[in-house]
């Protein structure tokens, strides 16, 4: 058999198999046993998270043969069902709406849409990329919507809600497909991995699936890339150097350099970085992820789906993160920000790297503005108690002039020396 990789290999059969969009399933599988079947139904969302697989499960359900009607859980097994499976069935029809754009494309659907179905109970268009089409074009395909034929479904998929016409969208059933968070994605490539009978080590699939950016079909692609390095057995340092992508103990490092003023270990570790090849611009990234993260755990807002760790990777991290105020946080992310920016423009990004994380470590070793108005407060504790004793209400004696004067001096002293009036 030819090879299948695995993003095809797993593409879901059924509804309950599509993950993470059960919003989605639930309502389609109910519009179809009260017999509630749309002509037309628009699946929105980000890459790779199951709009075009969801609109060929649709495809099968409408024209399973199992039953004598449309069945919310196709047979797969049936003659219709394997054909829409594997492309080639006569009456469903997928386009491709960035290659197929244009008036002509649409009226030769529009000549064709009359046609009964050759062998289904339905004629499905699946309409990819839609937002593709040109005004012309949306313009030729609005009057097939408002009067379809009964035989005829639409399914519509985009990336780009926004570019489709409002009148298009008035007349589809829409919904919104969710970017999968990490947790569900990691779950869904371990279950792969045990299922082709792989090992790989479990604290890899955490930074392959948010190097997928929540999309399934992304990460299973990396994954793929895994696998076909291997023979068999994949270690977490294996996997993350051959997609380029940095581990955590690397961020942990630079919190550690910077926590712990060490400008050698962060230059040390910022060459590594480069022998390895890893993109600048991907790794800043990935530090300014960090940082939020950790900012968010010192606040006390802790939703895993949110930030997509493992409990191991969020010990570590909270671990880190008890060195460092939320004030020193809020300043290193924006130097973080401000780097992010500038690497566009940039001709060197090693060096602009390596400024802005000494820029962090003089931030760690300057003093807060809590910890200023701490040192203020207590002069004038110090100040006040020295005077408590004397006699009414009288002016500044020599005790509280020397006691003011040597708080000054500590204030001075957190500024090494400059004071700015």
């Amino acid at each position: 058999m030819t090879y299948q990789v695995i993003a095809r290999k797993w593409r879901p059969q059924k509804f309950e198999d599509v993950v993470f969009q059960d919003h989605i399933s639930k309502i389609i599988r109910n519009s179809i046993r009260m017999g509630r079947i749309s002509h037309a139904y628009l699946f929105s969302g980000p890459r790779g998270v199951g709009k075009t697989t969801m609109a060929r499960i649709l495809a099968k359900a409408l024209n399973c043969l199992s039953a004598d009607n449309p069945t919310d859980n196709p047979c797969d097994v049936c003659e219709n069902c394997i054909e829409i499976k594997q492309g080639y069935s006569f009456d469903v029809i997928e386009i491709d709406g960035a290659s197929n754009r244009g008036i002509d494309n649409i009226r030769d659907l529009r000549e064709n849409v009359n046609l009964a179905p050759v062998k289904a109970r339905y004629k499905v268009y699946i309409i990819d990329e839609v937002h593709m089409l040109t005004k012309e074009a949306f313009n030729a395909l609005l009057k097939t919507l408002e009067e379809p034929p009964k035989h005829v479904v639409f399914i519509f998929a985009t990336t780009e809600i926004h570019r489709i016409p409002e009148t298009i969208l008035s007349r589809c059933q829409k919904y919104l497909f969710k970017k999968i968070p990490v947790k569900s994605i990691a779950n869904h490539l371990e279950k792969i991995i045990h299922e082709e009978g792989y090992k790989i080590d479990k604290g890899a699939l955490y930074p392959i699936a948010r190097a997928g950016e929540g999309s399934m079909r992304d990460s299973q692609s990396l994954l793929d890339q895994v696998i076909s390095f291997s023979d068999g057995a994949i270690s977490e340092e294996d996997a993350l150097s051959i997609l380029g992508i940095v581990t955590l103990d690397s961020y942990l490092k630079l919190l550690t350099f910077i926590s712990n003023p060490d400008p050698a270990g962060l230059v040390d570790e910022i060459d590594r970085i480069s022998v390895l090849g890893i993109d600048i611009s991907r790794y800043v990234a990935g530090f300014i992820d960090i940082i939020r993260t950790i900012r968010l755990v010192n606040n006390g807002i802790i939703l895993t789906e949110i930030l997509g760790f493992s409990n191991d990777e969020m010990q570590a991290l909270k671990k880190a993160g008890s060195n460092f105020t939320d004030e020193e946080l809020s300043i290193i992310y924006k130097l973080a920000s401000d780097l992010q920016t500038s690497l566009r423009f940039s001709t060197n990004e090693r060096i602009n790297l390596e400024m802005a994380l000494l820029d962090m470590i003089s931030v760690k070793k300057s003093p807060s503005v809590a910890s200023i108005l701490r040192k203020i407060s207590e002069a004038r504790g110090t100040g006040l108690n020295s005077a408590a004793g004397t006699a009414g209400k009288q002016t500044k004696n020599t005790t509280q002039v020397n006691n003011e004067e040597s708080a000054i001096d500590n204030i001075k002293s957190l500024f090494h020396g400059e004071v700015i009036d």
